[in-house]
């Protein structure tokens, strides 16, 4: 199963909030094994959102530290998408011109945009994570965009979250400027349709498509990263079977092998490489944090003999695999 991830733009903000809140936000990160001063470039796993708020609500001493930091949110966070927002014809164009784009922020944010007569209901997902204070934080930030965004013209009817047990009514009312139903089948966000034709004083055709050509780009680059994560994980499910091929794990894809090495290609590695790398850091590891005979080593690095176990071990390494588990324990006593 894919490990889910999310960019880190989106905690920028939360970092904002925190500042604007009077919370230190380096003891939030340090928490999370994050460089304090600032983030770097990238993508985290989703599951490190739980560590992180649970960080954030004590260095806040907030309970409904989503809430909290969503009234301290800035309006605007220099976003990609929010620049789709801008250079489009009206806001409807804009709104579904960035859910396209919507997973360069997150992989959990199924996004999608609903218009049923004069209602409209932006869904952001159905997945029920432990965690409750990000869909928070998000639906109060996503409201405070869309009012921006249409200059207070932009007016929320209901905003729905998957969550039995929160925060009082009054608080989410005051935050949000309109009633959250909890326990609701999916996170979402319900406004009056009519604010879609709005026209954007900001709109280029000329920016928009630059714009686009962009966060194209930069979800082929996640899409990328996706296919060669999948592909390493495959490796290590079939090597423990004896082998793993291109033929193999393109069938647990459900794509040609010719397919799937193409695709390889564009992105930038050999099927074979990842193969080996995976081989020699399992290897690596087995060595030296563990008192497995070399046999067994062999047996789940995927090789059919111990001498071509060693040879190619020899050949990544440098050392045999005996005089690298003897050194490498060695300097860690």
């Amino acid at each position: 199963m894919r490990d889910l991830t999310d960019d880190v733009a989106l905690l920028r903000p939360v970092i904002d909030a925190l500042r604007a809140s009077g919370t230190d936000p380096d003891k939030v990160l340090e928490r999370v094994g994050l460089p304090p001063g600032g983030l770097p470039a990238g993508r985290f796993p989703h599951a490190a959102q739980t560590q992180f708020w649970k960080a954030a609500a004590d260095a806040c001493g907030e309970e409904h530290v989503g809430l909290h930091l969503a009234s301290h949110l800035p309006a605007f966070h220099g976003l990609l998408l929010e620049y789709l927002f801008l250079s489009s014809g009206t806001f409807g164009e804009g709104l579904r011109h960035a859910l396209r784009y919507v997973r360069l922020l997150s992989d959990t944010l199924s996004a999608r945009l609903e218009v049923e007569d004069d209602r409209a209901v932006l869904s952001l997902g159905q997945n029920a994570g432990s965690n409750r204070h990000f869909p928070e934080m998000l639906a109060g930030a996503v409201i405070r965009l869309f009012h921006a965004l249409t200059e207070g013209q932009f007016k929320p009817h209901e905003v729905q979250l998957m969550h039995t047990e929160g925060a009082p009514a009054e608080r989410y009312r005051a935050v949000y400027g309109c009633p959250a139903t909890l326990g609701a089948d999916r996170y979402a966000l319900i406004f009056a349709a009519d604010v879609l034709d709005r026209p954007s004083r900001h709109a280029a055709p000329d920016l928009l498509r630059m714009h686009e050509s962009l966060a194209r780009r930069q979800l082929a680059e996640v899409e990328r990263l996706d296919l060669v994560h999948q592909v390493r994980e495959l490796i290590g499910e079939l090597l423990v079977n004896g082998g793993a091929t291109l033929e193999q794990v393109a069938a647990r894809l459900n794509m040609p092998a010719r397919r799937l090495r193409e695709r390889l290609t564009l992105a930038g590695v050999r099927f074979n490489d990842l193969v080996t790398d995976y081989r020699c850091r399992l290897a690596k590891e087995l060595l030296l944090k563990t008192d497995e005979r070399i046999e067994v080593i062999v047996e789940r690095t995927g090789f059919s003999e111990p001498s071509t176990f060693y040879r190619a071990f020899k050949r990544w390494v440098g050392e045999t695999p005996v005089e690298f588990r003897r050194r490498g324990k060695g300097e860690s006593a």
